[in-house]
């Protein structure tokens, strides 16, 4: 082999190093979109329990009088 095809070889395999890393990116990128989502659905849902417990309440102190 001669070092021209080796340099090609090594560039080669660069070039895959890299994808490999960007492709393990966009995963991870992926997957933080996705936990935000998630938390951001437990903060809203939290939200809407709380809004009927105090709606609930307001009712329930309303009934008492």
């Amino acid at each position: 082999m001669t070092s021209e095809a080796g340099e090609i070889m090594m560039q080669a395999r660069t070039v895959e190093q890299i994808a490999e890393v960007e492709r393990k990116y966009e995963e991870l990128q992926q997957q933080l979109r996705a936990d935000a989502a998630a938390r951001e659905a437990v903060a809203a849902a939290r939200k809407a329990e709380v809004a009927t417990m105090a709606a609930e309440q307001s009712t329930s102190y309303k009934f008492s009088i």
